[in-house]
């Protein structure tokens, strides 16, 4: 059996043996859709309908169908943007929010009883293939359509996510100790990331620093490098940048990264200079040249 054949079956089996068809999925007392849907919204808060249609992957009539649900159990409000009148915004109340905590604490008791029947090396190699099975998907469907990745400003819910993945870009990768890794809090940092759905794929910060615009920590997930992730987070961040005010934005860049700003017109400043094993290099981004690339 070829290996597409054989995931496609397992896959196929695990859906029947979880019984996630079933109404009361995993015992959380809940359909797999509803949970799906209450977790975006735990997270992300009030989320436009287009949105949860592009990130959850579900199509307009049953996402309107089980929304429709949801509210008249009063776990979400729909209401009318702010931004766009003709538009929706969705919105988790207090019962819902009580109703995916206590399904997710039930799910994860009826996980944890089958992992219970194997080693503690068993469940870490399952954790570990489900996490690459999914991101392997996830950058089959970046390829064909990238308009799930929002570049934005990233919020204090996703915060944490965002330095964990620099701290695993920067530290694991580059054997930069993790405490350089965060910004001096008192420069007042601002932090954009590349998300899709609930995953952090990318990020970047800025800071002002005796009166000079800084920008870096600029990471991408390994996983989906090679398709643009970089270059969009970079073009969003340092047009943000400019539009407060800057003329010109200092950077120190690796190999990589200079390679890529240098199509933005960046100019070197300096020599290269050696920072944990890699060499880095001092570079400027002026406004005037950007803003015509």
């Amino acid at each position: 059996m070829k290996k597409e054949e054989v995931i496609r079956k397992e896959l196929r089996l695990i859906i029947r043996e979880l019984g996630l068809l079933n109404h009361n999925c995993l015992n959380s007392e809940l359909t797999l859709a509803q949970a799906h849907i209450l977790n975006y919204l735990k997270q992300n808060g009030s989320t436009p309908f287009n949105e949860l249609l592009m990130q959850l992957g579900i199509d307009k009539a049953s996402l309107s169908r089980i929304l429709n649900n949801l509210e008249n159990k009063n776990y979400i409000e729909m209401k009318k943007s702010q931004s766009d009148k003709r538009m929706k915004d969705v919105e988790i109340l207090h019962l819902g929010m009580e109703a995916i905590i206590d399904g997710d604490i039930k799910a994860n008791e009826y996980i944890n009883d089958i992992l219970l029947l194997g080693s503690n090396e068993e469940a870490n190699n399952i954790m570990k293939a489900f996490k690459n099975f999914r991101i392997l998907a996830l950058k089959n469907n970046l390829i064909k359509n990238d308009s799930r990745v929002t570049i934005e400003r990233i919020e204090a819910n996703y915060m944490e996510d965002a330095i964990k993945l620099a701290t695993e870009v920067f530290t694991d990768e580059q054997n930069i100790p993790s405490e350089l890794v965060p910004v001096n809090e008192e420069l007042k940092p601002m932090w954009w990331c590349a998300r899709v759905g609930e995953d952090i794929i990318g990020v970047t910060a800025a800071w002002k620093e005796k009166n000079k615009w800084h920008w870096g920590r600029f990471a991408v997930d390994k996983r989906v490098r090679g398709i643009g992730i970089g270059n969009k987070i970079a073009m969003f961040s340092l047009q943000e940048i400019f539009n407060i005010g800057a003329d010109e934005i200092f950077i120190e860049a690796r190999d990589i990264t200079l390679r890529m700003l240098e199509k933005l017109g960046c100019e070197v400043v300096g020599e290269a200079d050696d920072f944990y094993g890699d060499s880095v290099t001092p570079i400027i981004v002026k406004k005037c040249i950007f803003m015509n690339k």
